[in-house]
């Protein structure tokens, strides 16, 4: 079984549009999930986006907790 022919038997009669336009939407659903699981789609984060989410958490997550700690200790 196809992916399309999966994704007809699950969406079919459900989306309110007629045939024509159901067989192209499903077409675009397979296509968008083939993307999907070779990676293309959406990329992963690299090096750098880990050091700035890093950096983020220490400045605006552990060093107000550190300054409130010592101002009021």
């Amino acid at each position: 079984m196809s992916v399309v022919d999966e994704i007809r038997s699950e969406l079919s009669g459900n989306t309110n549009f007629d045939e024509a336009h159901e067989g192209e939407l499903f077409e675009r659903i397979a296509e968008i999930e083939e993307q999907e699981r070779e990676g293309k789609l959406i990329p992963g984060l690299d090096k750098t986006d880990n050091i700035l989410i890093a950096a983020m958490f220490i400045v605006l997550g552990v060093l107000p907790v550190v300054w409130y700690a010592v101002m009021y200790f």
